[in-house]
């Protein structure tokens, strides 16, 4: 061999070195970039399951807020309709006692003594009557049945009251029914 020859295949070996190098420079990168994109798969799969776990719990939530407000709504009146039971069994007992015997006036005592409690049973949920009589006619709080021409009172004024309105927590529930001066 000559001596360019050798001197061409050390450069050639040099040249084979240098890209053998370069090669494994590059494979070192492809790995390092393949792990990195495997970990970032794994992280991308982790999420995915993250968030449909998490769209799955805020289904439920929801299915079972709609679940417990109509359970709600069933049983809102539940407290109050306890408190007119008593006040039914305070009627059944005053009729049971008054039944035998005829005795009216123990007969009203005992549904004078229940309308007392019924009374008591709507203030403690926040209801009030609405006080019509004598007082100016107000739509928001009272509904004319008639109208009295030549009444003592002052026109447009509440002469006589039908059926008494009531208020609950500043809201009518039921405007009273009533006679209006004209």
């Amino acid at each position: 061999m000559t001596e360019e020859e050798l001197k061409e295949v050390i450069d050639n070996s040099e040249d084979t070195e240098s890209l053998m190098k370069e090669a494994n420079e590059e494979n070192e990168v492809i790995k390092r970039l393949k792990t990195e994109m495997e970990k970032h798969q794994e992280e991308a799969q982790k999420n995915r399951e993250l968030y449909l776990r998490l769209l799955a719990d805020v289904e439920n939530m929801k299915k079972r807020a709609v679940r417990e407000r109509e359970e709600y709504i069933q049983f809102a009146t539940l407290p109050v309709i306890k408190k007119i039971l008593a006040v039914i069994d305070d009627l059944e007992r005053a009729l049971d006692m008054s039944a035998g015997d005829q005795n009216y006036e123990a007969l009203f005592k005992g549904v004078e003594m229940i309308n007392n409690s019924l009374h008591e049973l709507i203030k403690a949920e926040g209801v009030e009557p609405i006080d019509a009589v004598g007082k100016p006619f107000d739509p928001q709080f009272h509904q004319p049945l008639t109208v009295e021409t030549g009444s003592d009172y002052i026109e447009n004024t509440v002469t006589d009251e039908l059926q008494r309105g009531y208020i609950m927590k500043g809201r009518v529930i039921r405007p009273s029914l009533v006679k209006v001066s004209g």
